[in-house]
């Protein structure tokens, strides 16, 4: 192995493409092969990244999201086809809107899969009125995601891809099936016994002293500002947002993706979930006419599984990981990979949002260096 580029490369990002800070941990058969952090979490350059630092996740945190459901799947306690009303009755009276504005019943039913796969007809539209009176009275996580279904749906469920709040009602079907509150269950079945101690929804005090700076990134002038260090989807301490509510350093993350790629069990033996879970993964799941919305600027070569982008064309992406390869990224700029192949996951941990130039070049490029350095 030799990562000697990658290092070059990682130093370059906050040398010269003016990224604040990077922290980027490999593991491999459950062991770290490699672990470089670079630059400075604030806004001073008094203060260099260790490595140790907690940074919100955002949509990191659906990757976690669909590992705790796909745990349940492996169970028997789940179907991908189940209906979701079957776990939130208010899901199952869904209403579409028309291209002319109208509203009519929902001709598709919702199913968990849909959820999973952001095919749901969801939105993000946080922006709701409905949604004012559920952070008022402080819901939590079921009864707030109950809100969602009041909402006409941007299409029928199955149909197409958006974006959406699909991975928050995943959590709450866990929460119904397991009869715990969703931030319990991951820590229960998945912070505890890997030994993780600072991954949560709600930092405490303690925690929050441990946090690195949040930036803005401009890249016309490729500098950074710094922002508030807040999540916008920590709207109550009794809701945890599956799609975007988690925090976490890089080095506690990557424990689970990497148990993920080792077939879903880490090295003292304890399975995450069945291994009969990941081929599952491993497959686009999206229609054509999904998979076109999806692809956009940035994901050639890649469709949407039962856990965020999935690698399925290495000629078309030009990455150097196998097909079969998936995981997902954040609003501020963090990057998952999970490749069962080669029993091998990497985490890209930094703290800035706008970092466009990191979702289009930085990650495609780490993610082949990290090949690179393993000679293949």
């Amino acid at each position: 192995m030799n990562f000697s580029e990658l290092d070059r490369y990682l130093d370059e990002l906050t040398s010269l493409h003016g990224i604040p800070f990077c922290d980027v941990a490999v593991m491999q058969d459950g062991k770290s092969i490699y672990r470089h952090a670079s630059g400075y979490t604030d806004i001073g350059h008094t203060k260099p990244v260790t490595g140790n630092e907690l940074m919100w996740l955002y949509s990191s945190s659906k990757v976690i999201t669909c590992f705790a459901a796909m745990r349940l799947v492996g169970e028997g306690k789940l179907g991908l086809n189940d209906p979701v009303s079957k776990y939130i009755p208010s899901f199952a009276n869904l209403t579409v809107q028309q291209p002319d504005g109208s509203v009519r019943p929902a001709q598709n039913t919702m199913t968990v899969e849909h959820l999973f796969t952001m095919t749901g007809g969801l939105s993000y539209n946080f922006l709701s009125p409905l949604y004012d009176e559920a952070r008022e009275k402080q819901y939590g996580t079921v009864r707030f995601v109950s809100e969602f279904a009041k909402e006409p749906l941007g299409f029928e469920p199955g149909t197409d891809y958006r974006y959406s709040l699909c991975h928050d009602v995943l959590a709450a079907v866990v929460e119904v099936i397991s009869g715990m509150r969703f931030a319990d269950y991951v820590k229960t079945y998945f912070f505890d016994p890997l030994g993780i101690v600072n991954m949560g929804f709600h930092p405490t005090e303690e925690q929050k002293k441990l946090f690195a700076g949040a930036f803005q990134y401009n890249s016309g002038t490729l500098d950074h500002t710094a922002i508030p260090c807040e999540n916008k989807y920590d709207f109550n301490p009794n809701y945890d947002s599956g799609g975007a509510g988690l925090f976490a350093p890089v080095g506690e993350y990557v424990k689970i993706i990497s148990a993920a790629a080792c077939g879903g069990k880490t090295p003292d033996g304890y399975r995450i979930f069945d291994e009969k879970c990941v081929p599952l993964m491993q497959v686009n799941r999206l229609c054509p006419r999904a998979l076109n919305h999806f692809v956009t600027y940035r994901f050639h070569g890649y469709g949407w599984g039962l856990c965020g982008r999935v690698h399925t064309n290495p000629a078309v992406s030009d990455s150097l990981s196998p097909a079969g390869e998936f995981g997902w990224d954040g609003a501020q700029a963090t990057y998952a990979m999970v490749d069962p192949q080669n029993r091998l996951a990497f985490f890209f941990g930094t703290q800035m949002s706008g970092g466009t130039f990191l979702y289009a070049v930085g990650h495609q490029k780490v993610r082949n260096l990290i090949y690179k350095g393993l000679g293949q």
